[in-house]
Parts: C-alpha cells; sequence; structure tokens
C-alpha cells in the first residue's frame, strides 16, 4: 500500500498531564531540580520514524520546554502517531528526554527523539542533562477479577468482549499505549453467512473455508476448532458490528490476485470501513461500557500457579510498580513472536528480520511452557503475504505489471516451476521464494512488458480489476490506508511509460539490466541462465510448456534487453502456532488434557495451519476473531466448575 501522508499541525500538548499516560511516572517533573537552559524561540528538524521522516516544531523559553509539534509524519495510523502523543506528553511534564520508547513502536519513538535532540541542541540544550533516565517508583497494586486476558488485539478484544456478554468480571491488559496488533494491520474476516451476505444473496459454503484449511495444512489441522470456528463465523461479524466495528461486505479479489478472482467464491471477505485500529477501539470501549476494565501500558509478566492451576497473573505498570492480578481464568492472547527477532532467526533461521508487530514477542509462549502446557516455538510458522519485487513500492504501476508469470530463476538461473501455478497467488508466491536456496528468485522480462504497459496499462497483460471490482468496488481500509478497486482499475487501464522509473531503478541496482543472456549471466553470476532462456524461448516458438506447463497465452520469448528482478519474501506479518489448544480453546499439557484455568486463542495457538497460511482473504482475523469468543465462553464456564 502506498503510505498516506498524515499531516498533524498545531498539535501542541498540554503541561497538566495524568500519571496514567504511557511512560508517565510519579515523579512528574524529573528535570525540576536542574537549572534547564534555552535559547528561547521555536525550531524544527526531522527524524527517521518507522515509516519516513518525521518533522516537528519545538518551542522553548530560556528554561522550559514549552510545546511539541509534529507538522509531518507517516507513521502507522493508532500506532505510531499514538506513540508521538504519548512521548509528547511524556517529555513535556517530566522535562525530559531519557523516558522510554512507547512499547510497540520503538522505531516512531527514536524518530522523535532524534529530531528533538536536533531542536534543542540548535536552542543551546545541555543534552546530557536532558537524558538522564526518569525514574520510575510506582508503587505495586492487587486487583481481582474473574477472568482476566491477556493481550488487546483482534483475538483478545474478541475473548474480552465475549467473557464480559457471558456474565464474567474481565480485565484485559494490553502492553501497548492503544489498541494494537495484526487486527489493527488487517484488512478483513472470512464469514460464512452474516446478515450482510444474506442480504445480498451470497452465503458461503462452510465446506468451502473448511477444505481450505484442512488441505492447506495437509490435514494437520484442528478440525473440530475449525468447524466451531467456521459455523459461527457469521455470526461473529454481527456480533462485531454490533459492538462498534464496522464492516463491508468485499471481493474476494480486492488486493487484486487473478487466483482469487477466478476462484474463490464472492463476497468472502468482511472489510474493515475505518480500519482495524478504529474497529477495536470501538470494542474496547464496548468492553468497558458492559462492565469490563481494559488496562493499556500494562505488561504481562507471568502467570500465577498454584498446585498446577492458573490463578491469575503480574504485570508491570508503566509506572514500573508490579499489577498483581488474581483470578479464575486466564487467556492468553498475544500474537505468537514475529517481533522477536532473537527468536523468530533461532526458530526460522537467519534473514527474516521482525515482523510489523514489534510487541508480539511469544509472552504467550513462555507462559503456556511454564505452567506446562504442549507448546514450543518450532510448532510455528512464518506468516509471510507476497514478495518483494526489486524494491518497487506497492500498488504502482511497475510493481502490478511485474506480478505476472514472466520467466523466473533461481540463483544459480535454474527454471524451478510453472511461474503461472504461483505468481497469482501472494502466499503461495512467498512459500516458493522461501523453499528455494537463500530465500530469492529472479523474474526476467524484456522491453515487450514496457511497451505493453506504455500501450494498454498495466491490464494489458493480466487484466485483474474489470468487470464486478471496478462496477460495484470494494471500499475499505487496511494497514490504514483506503482500498477502492474502482480507482485500481482506472490504474489498471492507464498507459504508463516505465522507462524512467525502470531506468532509476537499474542505477541503484535493484533491476539487472543486460543487452544479451550472457551479459545477464556474467552479472548475476549464474551458471545456468544462458541455457535456461534458450530452453524457453524454444518452449515460447513451440507454443507449449512441456517442462513445467504454462498456459501458452504467457509463452512470450526474450529477445533484445533483458532486465532481471530480484524476488524475496515480503511483508513478514508475524508467525502462527506455537501452543496446543482443544475445541473449547483451553490450553493442552503434553498428555493432551486441559490446563485447568489456562486458555488461549488467534495467532500463537495450534489448530489452523500446517506449514503454509491460508490462500484466502481474512483467514487469519477471522480465526482470531472466532477463538478468541471461544475462549473467553470457555473461560466462563470455568468459573461454574
Amino acid at each position: 500500500m502506498k503510505r498516506s501522508l498524515i499531516k498533524r499541525l498545531s498539535a501542541v500538548i498540554a503541561l497538566t498531564l495524568s500519571i496514567s499516560l504511557v511512560s508517565c511516572t510519579t515523579n512528574n517533573n524529573a528535570n525540576s531540580d536542574k537549572n534547564l537552559s534555552f535559547k528561547a524561540g521555536t525550531y524544527s528538524a526531522t527524524g527517521k520514524g518507522n515509516n519516513g521522516d518525521i518533522k516537528i516544531e519545538v518551542t522553548v523559553s530560556d528554561s522550559k520546554i514549552e510545546s511539541i509539534n509534529v507538522t509531518e509524519s507517516y507513521e502507522t495510523p493508532g500506532l505510531g502517531d499514538v506513540a508521538l502523543d504519548s512521548m509528547i506528553e511524556s517529555i513535556l511534564s517530566t522535562q525530559s528526554l531519557g523516558i522510554d520508547t512507547v512499547t510497540g513502536a520503538t522505531n516512531s519513538s527514536n524518530g522523535l527523539i532524534e529530531a528533538l535532540e536536533a531542536c534543542l541542541t540548535e536552542a543551546g540544550g545541555d543534552l546530557d542533562a536532558l537524558k538522564v533516565a526518569v525514574e520510575k517508583n510506582g508503587e505495586d497494586e492487587v486487583m481481582e477479577t474473574e477472568v482476566v486476558v491477556i493481550g488487546g488485539g483482534a483475538s483478545g478484544t474478541a475473548a474480552a468482549l465475549q467473557a464480559t456478554d457471558d456474565g464474567g468480571k474481565v480485565i484485559l491488559v494490553e502492553m501497548t499505549a492503544s489498541p494494537a496488533g495484526q487486527g489493527t494491520m488487517a484488512g478483513g474476516m472470512f464469514a460464512t453467512n452474516s446478515s450482510k451476505q444474506v442480504e445480498k444473496g451470497e452465503v458461503v459454503d462452510g465446506k468451502w473455508y473448511y477444505d481450505q484449511f484442512i488441505t492447506t495444512s495437509n490435514y494437520n489441522a484442528n478440525g473440530g476448532l475449525l468447524s466451531k470456528v467456521i459455523n459461527n463465523s457469521g455470526d461473529t461479524v454481527d456480533w462485531l458490528e454490533e459492538n462498534g466495528c464496522d464492516l463491508i461486505l468485499a471481493h474476494p479479489s480486492t488486493g487484486g490476485y487473478y487466483e482469487h478472482k477466478e476462484t474463490h467464491p464472492a463476497s468472502t471477505l468482511h472489510g474493515y470501513v475505518e480500519g482495524g485500529t478504529i474497529a477495536l477501539t470501538n470494542l474496547h470501549k464496548s468492553i468497558e461500557e458492559k462492565g469490563g476494565t481494559v488496562l493499556y501500558s500494562t505488561t504481562a509478566k507471568e502467570l500465577i500457579i498454584e498446585n498446577g492451576v492458573v490463578k491469575g497473573i503480574i504485570a508491570e505498570k508503566a509506572d514500573g510498580g508490579n499489577l498483581t492480578i488474581n483470578a479464575q481464568s486466564v487467556i492468553l492472547a498475544t500474537g505468537g513472536f514475529g517481533g522477536n527477532e532473537e527468536k523468530v532467526a533461532e526458530t526460522f533461521g537467519e534473514g527474516f528480520g521482525v515482523s510489523r508487530v514489534s510487541t508480539n514477542i511469544g509472552t504467550g509462549i513462555d507462559m503456556a511452557i511454564s505452567a506446562g502446557a504442549s507448546a514450543n516455538y518450532e510448532d510455528a510458522i512464518t506468516m509471510h503475504y507476497g514478495v518483494s519485487r526489486g524494491g518497487t513500492n506497492w500498488n504502482t504501476t511497475l510493481n502490478a505489471a511485474l506480478l505476472n508469470p514472466y520467466l523466473h530463476v533461481d540463483v544459480d538461473g535454474n527454471r524451478f516451476m510453472n511461474e503461472e501455478s504461483f505468481i497469482f497467488e501472494p502466499i503461495k508466491s512467498s512459500n516458493v521464494i522461501k523453499s528455494l536456496p537463500q530465500r530469492t528468485a529472479y523474474e526476467i522480462f524484456d522491453n515487450t512488458m514496457i511497451e505493453t504497459v506504455k500501450e494498454k496499462g498495466f491490464a494489458g497483460i493480466t487484466d485483474v480489476f474489470s468487470g464486478e471490482l471496478a462496477t460495484d468496488p470494494t471500499v475499505f481500509v487496511e494497514v490504514g490506508h483506503p482500498v477502492n478497486t474502482a480507482d485500481r482499475y482506472e490504474a489498471s487501464i492507464t498507459p504508463e511509460d516505465l522507462t524512467e522509473e525502470i531506468e532509476a531503478l537499474v542505477q541503484e541496482g535493484k533491476i539487472i539490466k543486460a543487452e544479451s543472456p550472457e551479459e545477464l549471466a556474467e552479472k548475476l553470476g549464474m551458471t545456468n541462465l544462458v541455457d535456461t532462456i534458450n530452453r524457453y524461448n524454444e518452449l515460447c516458438a513451440s507454443g507449449e510448456d512441456t517442462d513445467h506447463f504454462k498456459s501458452s497465452k504467457y509463452l512470450d520469448n526474450l529477445e533484445g534487453t533483458l532486465y532481471a528482478v530480484k524476488i524475496t519474501p515480503s511483508v513478514f506479518l508475524g508467525t502462527l502456532g506455537g501452543i496446543d489448544i482443544n475445541d473449547n480453546c483451553e490450553v493442552l499439557d503434553a498428555n493432551g488434557k486441559a490446563i485447568q484455568g489456562l486458555y488461549a486463542a488467534g495467532a500463537e495457538t495450534n489448530g489452523a495451519y500446517g506449514n503454509s497460511y491460508v490462500y484466502f482473504e481474512g483467514g487469519t482475523l477471522g480465526y482470531a476473531y472466532g477463538t478468541g469468543r471461544i475462549a473467553g465462553s470457555s473461560a466462563v464456564l470455568n468459573l461454574k466448575k
């Protein structure tokens, strides 16, 4: 998705703040006993955030930081921008840069600090004095409840809301300053027979979803659990809407993937109208309105276990104090461990980096293990959604034009499969690339692609957005950015000359250009590329791919100037799996028996996946909300035992 520019003018934050704000402490002015000195005035600077530059203006008097305005930011709505506000509030309150970064938004926090340091240095401030760490001296507390849920993403929110609906006394703890998790990033969820589907006459047979999960998992999935999630999915959508989550019935190919358009039933996806952050924020409000409690900036640290029975949790508050929450039921919903770079590398190998949600660090899996559960990191898989093509930006004409089954080769120039079989489904694409040496492939094309797009737009190669996507467009929000399939259709049929953009990427080394197969092979260091191209051209001339059975419509010989684009797995969404649960979302021990008082839901549980993310939109979000509801109901039933 293109990053949308968020301009936030006049964001002056008041000095009088509650200690409940993120990163604030009981010491409200850490530098009150220091003689801060500045050259009074207004200063501006830029820092590097998570998604781009953060520009600020800082006004200081001769002895105080008076205001901090973020004038321009690309940070993710509902996460990065909330982090900036929280940091600014804390800095103004304490008159110090020695505060904690906001959990889950470290890069945004550091970008703000970088810009502030530049401003305050220009103003003549003493950075050493300003960066003295603010002391945390919060008091310990004890709370009593019946159900405590760890994690405020989709699965945890659904669990807390359902448990509240079922009459339980509920506390939800979330380590970040606002709703977070993959549920804020996702575009939507699947369902079978929601009110919207029934009204439109486009219900989906639950067997279709069941078969997708079961076959993709190679029959390793928990069929009983999946049946519950799938059979209740329509009701779950209606229930979410009743509680403030605005959803729209969407076409299954909103992402522009040809396979989804051709093979998936219509209207399988329910997209967030206002985005996941607003949806989860509204659901949290509903929890509180119904009597539940939501505690942000509260980090669960360990389970309270007595004689093998889970009795609550111990957490750390933003002020540094411990919070003991005694409860009869604990639900783990912390979203996997994709944000834990060390654990990701240890489990899957080097080079994966971290996922988009840095707070998913394995908290729930570790807690389950501490309770004697059948849980381990090795049961999980990485959830990648698509591949990176030479660093080209998503939703651009060039990126869309490259999303086609040209000749693909591995790092030594060998053709490895029917490109058409995987290129139109992003998850299959990433699965294939991850299986190759160095997790890398190269896509090779010639000037034919450039001339086609110049004359007909990228739809001239493969037309994805025509038909219903153009005439009855899906409009919703994903990863904080709007999706409009009618706009994408117009872009797809708009001619564009890609020459300048491609040449710029050639100069950057992101696209390799050559005037012959021999030159290209030499530049890429590929032993077998020349023979592969020659063989491919023979197949194109015959009009039949007897090697890998690609459709003749995509057999176009390579000649003249050649281009190669490096392809690697991209969009590391997180991990899936780790904790064994039954169809009531009870956490199981090594003997398959339920651990009393302990439940789990969402991405950190086993049950939905084998070694691949499912090949349809909304699978994981639907599973998260669905298992969350099951866990919430089961946790309340435990109170009656």
